[in-house]
């Protein structure tokens, strides 16, 4: 029985690399989650130390080892500092899904980069982790994250009232979801 642990997966696109986070990406990680833009609609506060970025790191080296889920940074090829993470927050293998989760520095909004990432990564799910349905959350105010969803193919299911409580204030969730039949037509147009 081979008890070595496979590797992680290395993505590349036309203009991106998706690849395991280090303990040294954690100052990149901390640039991005310090900004109150990127945290807003993770409902949470802002990184106030680079220590916190260290369990952005570590929950991702944990879900990879126990085959719960793959969490990527996203490097632009002529850069070698992390811009943003994305990947599979869960992967339930018994029902083939994954959901989906991602984040990007402020800097690098609206040049297509998080869409370029998801791309790669819907494909990587429904190749090689044997995905039927990919899903993804999002508050029902970050219309920048719902258009995404929807260029990239996702159809919203259905609103979660009320799902999220932060800071005095109930927020609707949007689920969205996208089916391999789905991803393989649009593929193939």
């Amino acid at each position: 029985m081979n008890t070595t642990p496979p590797a992680f997966p290395r993505l590349e696109t036309e203009r991106l690399i998706l690849r395991e986070m280090k303990s040294n990406d954690k100052e990149d990680i901390f640039q991005s989650f310090s900004d109150e833009n990127v945290t807003k609609y993770f409902s949470m506060n802002p990184f106030t130390s680079v220590k916190d970025s260290e369990k952005i790191i570590k929950r991702a080296q944990d879900l990879f080892e126990q085959g719960k889920g793959i969490q990527w940074g996203i490097v632009t090829k002529e850069g070698s500092n992390l811009i943003g993470t994305c990947g599979f927050e869960t992967w339930r293998k018994e029902s083939f899904r994954g959901e989906i989760g991602y984040d990007l520095r402020q800097s690098h909004w609206g040049k297509g980069f998080m869409s370029e990432a998801l791309q790669a990564i819907i494909q990587y799910g429904f190749e090689h982790m044997g995905l039927n349905r990919i899903e993804a959350t999002t508050r029902s105010d970050n219309t920048r994250s719902i258009n995404m969803l929807y260029r990239l193919g996702f159809k919203m299911e259905g609103i979660l009232r009320e799902r999220v409580y932060w800071e005095g204030t109930f927020y609707d969730q949007i689920l969205c979801s996208l089916l391999k039949k789905e991803w393989i037509q649009r593929t193939f147009q």
